[in-house]
């Protein structure tokens, strides 16, 4: 998967309803762009937990933690093995940009 595609069946349902994945299609633009944008903050961040990104391009947790998720499994970023404890007191997975990922931030 590039970073400019999307899966479609990864965001919505098995057996979704039409207005399901008509949403679905809809969002897939702002995906693409958010998975590029939490890799640029993550770039300029030097690395960073998921809060941390959130709170750089001034964005709800929930839409960075997917695009973490799509980003790594593309391997454009990883696991630093550093943790960071979040605003709960709970331990958040540092990450950074890879060698890959570095050809999509400029």
């Amino acid at each position: 998967m590039k970073i400019y595609e999307v899966n479609i069946k990864k965001m919505h349902h098995r057996g979704a309803g039409d207005t399901e994945t008509a949403a679905a299609h809809q969002a897939a633009a702002k995906v693409t762009g958010r998975r590029l944008e939490t890799l640029r903050a993550l770039s300029t961040l030097g690395g960073g937990s998921g809060e941390q990104i959130s709170a750089s391009l001034r964005l709800p947790i929930t839409s960075i933690r997917p695009r973490l998720t799509e980003l790594q499994e593309m391997e454009l970023i990883e696991d630093t093995g550093r943790r960071h404890k979040n605003q709960y007191g709970n331990g958040e997975i540092i990450w950074a940009v890879t060698k890959q990922g570095e050809q999509y931030v400029f």
